[in-house]
């Protein structure tokens, strides 16, 4: 299976709250950008965090790729990245929006089995991993996107 693990575009910080800061215009392009590079991974699935900036960079890829999105809580800004490894998918090509530092968590507990040293993920970055299921060191990086 793949795995794609994406940090949202560009938010604004004008919002009365950290899970309702919109994407900026800038965020919305840089989205589109990069989901663009994703057409021929195959993606079947997206996966969100329910904070609006994520759920605004899955729907944007949703409207690309033509795939669903559904939401799962446990993959926000400082969730436990041991603990959402446990909600992803376990098959098919899956696409999960999320956020820093998360996202860089994620990304070396299932590379490298161990939550710090994963890289760092600019907005709208992406990293696209090669794996049998979602586990603690089984994943290889294949390739990391720019936005």
């Amino acid at each position: 299976m793949k795995l794609i693990i994406m940090r949202h575009g560009q938010a604004s910080w004008s919002a009365p709250s950290d899970s309702l800061r919109p994407l900026t215009k800038a965020g919305r392009e840089e989205v589109r950008k990069t989901v663009g590079q994703l057409k021929g991974e195959g993606i079947d699935r997206i996966v969100a965090s329910p904070y609006l900036r994520a759920q605004q960079t899955a729907a944007i890829a949703s409207d690309i790729l033509g795939v669903s999105v559904d939401t799962l809580d446990g993959i926000t800004p400082d969730d436990s990245p041991a603990k959402a490894i446990g909600q992803l998918p376990e098959q098919g090509n899956v696409l999960v929006v999320s956020h820093m530092p998360l996202v860089s968590a994620l990304t070396g507990l299932l590379c490298e089995g161990v939550p710090y040293g994963g890289p760092g993920f600019a907005t709208a970055n992406a990293a696209v991993l090669d794996l049998e299921l979602p586990a603690a060191g089984l994943a290889t990086l294949q390739k990391m996107l720019p936005a």
